[in-house]
């Protein structure tokens, strides 16, 4: 779990004398480093999570604290700190700030101006270092289990220290183009999910625990999908975290599969048979499988730049129909039956044999199975 507002907001409210005015759901916040702000031109570079600390100076340029706020919303950033007494005061925080606020899940707080800037700075930084570094160990213990099977006990000791139990039921996710991490964790927090997110070769592996929080698999998909550019890859439901590995091994599955169909996401437990060849320890054997089903077919479309192999795929996938082969392909009709016979013979079969159907519709499977 990240640092979160609130975290920052307890440590330092007596010392600093903090007081919070609207956007209180936005306590759960992600808090990723805390910013001095005081133009609105340098929002630009903010990356999302950060807390902003200003003194209000940006409106002796004519910019209206409204909008500042505004800009910081749009940035994702994690909530506003105002100092002040010369520049704002409290009644400067007007209704429509705090109704903006509230809407925006952002929490806007105020110290006094006798607040030195680089005193509380310095407590929040120390702070987020020392829970970094926590969460740094946390990644490694988290990354080090995903290639042990089982998981050694030491790591389990670790991730034990970190409120994750070994016996309890968890499930992965791996996330592609997840490029703003605190769109998704702050919504995480708020509903109480116990999770850890981290990345890892160029994706993001979202590990928690289900039976926490208030959050339905189906919300936790449409809460990550939150553009079109990401994909998901979703593992089954583990009973300990010593099983990791392998529910890691078939979200990834799950994931190539999801960017391969053109899928946004791809739950493991709906692939059906596909589950059964991820399972397969021997490579070679369903190669030969493959080979010896659809070995001819595959050549002779190589050799002579025909098209049988995608229509004997669609002649199976539509139960042998010639018909609804041939509208699926926009073909004539008896361009399909040409086809058909073709087919016949350089399989040396009828298809009018279950067992051979089978066979072949599981070849075709397994070659779709090699490209994932």
């Amino acid at each position: 779990m990240r640092t979160q507002v609130s975290e920052l907001y307890e440590h330092a409210k007596e010392k600093y004398r903090l007081v919070l005015h609207g956007g209180q759901a936005g306590l759960n916040n992600s808090a990723s480093w805390v910013y001095l702000a005081e133009d609105i031109q340098n929002i630009s570079f903010l990356k999302g999570g950060e807390l902003v600390i200003t003194t209000g100076l940006f409106t002796q340029s004519g910019v209206k604290l409204y909008d500042f706020i505004s800009a910081l919303v749009t940035r994702n950033c994690s909530g506003i700190l105002i100092n002040v007494g010369k520049y704002l005061k409290p009644q400067d925080i007007t209704p429509e700030i705090l109704e903006l606020c509230d809407i925006a899940v952002f929490p806007v707080f105020t110290m006094p101006w006798e607040v030195h800037l680089v005193d509380i700075m310095q407590d929040f930084s120390i702070l987020l270092l020392h829970n970094n570094q926590r969460e740094e160990h946390l990644d490694a213990s988290f990354l080090s289990a995903l290639y042990q099977s089982p998981v050694q006990e030491n790591l389990l000791r670790t991730m034990n220290q970190f409120g994750f139990a070994t016996a309890s039921d968890y499930r992965i996710m791996v996330i592609q183009n997840l490029q703003d991490i605190t769109r998704l964790t702050s919504p995480l927090n708020s509903y109480g999910l116990k999770y850890h997110i981290f990345e890892h070769d160029h994706l993001h592996v979202l590990i928690y625990n289900v039976s926490s929080g208030k959050l339905s698999l189906n919300g936790l998909i449409d809460l990550i999908c939150f553009c079109d550019s990401i994909k998901l890859g979703l593992g089954d439901t583990i009973h300990s975290l010593a099983e990791i590995s392998l529910c890691y091994k078939r979200a990834r599955f799950s994931l190539a599969a999801a960017v391969f169909w053109n899928r946004q996401y791809i739950n493991f437990d709906d692939l059906g048979i596909f589950q059964i060849l991820f399972c397969s320890s021997d490579p070679v054997l369903l190669q030969t499988i493959y080979k010896r089903h659809l070995g001819v077919l595959e050549q002779y479309d190589a050799e002579h730049d025909s098209d049988y192999m995608k229509t004997l795929r669609i002649f199976l996938l539509s139960d042998c129909n010639i018909l609804e082969t041939a509208s699926r392909m926009h073909t004539h009709r008896n361009t399909i039956v040409y086809r058909m016979r073709k087919i016949k013979d350089l399989l040396n079969s009828e298809l009018d044999n279950s067992e051979v159907k089978f066979n072949l519709l599981m070849a075709f499977y397994l070659k779709e199975y090699f490209s994932i």
